[in-house]
């Protein structure tokens, strides 16, 4: 139960990392989220999880367990892409043109970025989380387990429906569809 918490407030603060980012990049805002309702992106609660336990027995060797911790996230961020691929049909991000990048899936700069992540989560970030998710209620984690569950079946839907990222972005559906309705 606790690891449905951290995936859901990691994949959150992921979602503000990239909300903040396009910001910073584009000089826009932009929800960049992967879900209809909730603000997640999920890509980072999986690699959070991922680099959490692949450095439970290392976390004295900060280095080494930040170094992990990149490469785990990287792997994840690479599998996660795939399946965007392969499953949904769309692609959410593409580092084509970042230099070292395999199949513009991942690629060097974002691995340093993970690197920065990986040491904040391991040693600042999740000592804080830990102690404050000890004492959310089960009914309310439960609770939102299930929302949470309907949210990625409807989002999963409009993503395969529609084969475009802006599928979970409430104001393209509601144009697509007036669009469609002329």
């Amino acid at each position: 139960m606790s690891y449905f918490v951290y995936f859901f407030i990691y994949s959150f603060i992921g979602f503000l990392l990239e909300s903040i980012y396009t910001l910073i990049t584009k000089g826009c805002f932009l929800w960049k989220k992967c879900f209809l309702f909730n603000f997640l992106c999920p890509v980072y609660g999986l690699a959070a999880i991922s680099i959490l336990f692949s450095v439970r027995n290392i976390r004295e060797y900060k280095l080494l367990s930040v170094f992990v911790g990149s490469i785990i996230a990287t792997v994840v961020e690479f599998i996660f892409h795939l399946l965007y691929e392969e499953l949904l049909g769309i692609s959410l991000w593409d580092y084509s043109d970042y230099l070292f990048n395999i199949q513009g899936r991942v690629c060097i700069t974002f691995t340093i970025f993970w690197s920065i992540l990986s040491g904040l989560l391991i040693y600042v970030v999740h000592p804080v989380v830990k102690k404050y998710t000890a004492s959310i209620p089960k009914p309310f984690v439960i609770t939102i387990m299930i929302f949470l569950a309907i949210d990625a079946v409807i989002s999963i839907i409009l993503l395969k429906k529609y084969g475009n990222k802006n599928a979970v972005n409430i104001s393209w559906l509601i144009s697509n569809y007036r669009y469609k309705l002329h």
